[in-house]
């Protein structure tokens, strides 16, 4: 009897006619009348950028949410102790911190929105994690401030794109020791979108979308891939190559940001491992050893970093 009020309510919500159609026209009408998303995690950015208010992205941008000494320590040294483990095992640890769509866009976001303080705690976390460890740390923010001949996040969507997936697959194949294809010698085409997850949490008409995405061509094209098996939901995916350059194994531990990493790691490496952080478990190491370890993880997750640790390395 508790949850038939709310089972109630769930089939009202999906079957009542034409629903979509007022949520939609109710979207409209906000952003025609008031200029406002009618939903309290998404904010209206210039020229049709939208951006996630919920968490610690906008706290993240400007800067007022910095970590305090003793915090930037036990994280750098929990962070030192993995790649030190790994290495132990012959594995190679990457860390890749992809910034939030908010640090890399701000002169999209609303006049009323000018970061605070600098650095900001994902410039600030980097940069002691350099100072203060021997770990191998990604960082994409700063390429993607000076390269604005690429579109590089979806405007109505939190994540990246493509484009930047291939980006950062090449810096991640650099720092493991192999030979990057630069992103000015394949080709980035941008074609039109359905709305994003941004878009679709105050149903945006499609018409109203001024979006696009990132497709990536002329790389490797004489390397074939193939899914040897992967989870229904995606979570889990397990890559091999014909004919890809580099013979080692891969693996990724992910966030939803990793998924575009699609683009450019499985056709380099012979084997490529994906395992989304939800759907990780320690023993899947030792099932498919890596000879490379990519921890990533988004930059309004920072917060997860102590826990995601304890799952790669649940012994140390």
């Amino acid at each position: 009897l508790e949850s038939y009020p709310g089972e109630m309510d769930s089939y009202i919500n999906d079957h009542a006619a034409f629903r979509n159609r007022f949520l939609s026209l109710n979207a409209r009408l906000n952003l025609d009348l008031f200029d406002y998303p009618d939903s309290t995690e998404v904010l209206k950015g210039k020229d049709g950028w939208y951006f996630y208010t919920a968490g610690s992205s906008l706290a993240d941008c400007l800067g007022i949410n910095r970590y305090p000494e003793p915090v930037l320590q036990a994280i750098t040294a929990h962070i030192q102790t993995a790649a030190d483990y790994f290495e132990s095992q012959g594995i190679q640890f990457i860390l890749v911190l992809p910034p939030s769509k908010e640090s890399v866009y701000r002169e999209y976001l609303p006049d009323s929105c000018r970061q605070l303080a600098s650095p900001t705690r994902s410039e600030e976390l980097v940069s002691y994690i350099r100072s203060h460890s021997t770990v191998t740390v990604i960082d994409p923010a700063p390429y993607f401030a000076e390269n604005r001949d690429y579109q590089w996040y979806f405007k109505t969507d939190t994540h990246w794109n493509d484009a930047a997936g291939f980006l950062v697959s090449g810096q991640i194949i650099d720092a493991a020791g192999g030979t990057s294809t630069p992103i000015e010698d394949v080709t980035v085409t941008y074609e039109p979108r359905d709305p994003g997850d941004l878009a679709n949490l105050f149903h945006m008409p499609e018409s109203m979308c001024d979006d696009t995405k990132a497709d990536v061509s002329g790389y490797r094209n004489n390397v074939t891939i193939h899914y040897d098996s992967a989870s229904d939901d995606g979570n889990i995916a397990h890559i091999s190559a014909d004919q890809a350059p580099d013979p080692r194994r891969i693996t990724i531990y992910r966030d939803s940001f990793g998924t575009a990493l699609l683009v450019g790691l499985p056709k380099y490496f012979a084997y490529t491992d994906f395992y989304h952080w939800q759907a990780f478990e320690p023993e899947f190491l030792n099932e498919n050893k890596p000879d490379v370890l990519v921890y990533e993880v988004v930059e309004r997750d920072l917060g997860r970093m102590m826990e995601d640790l304890e799952k790669l390395m649940p012994n140390q």
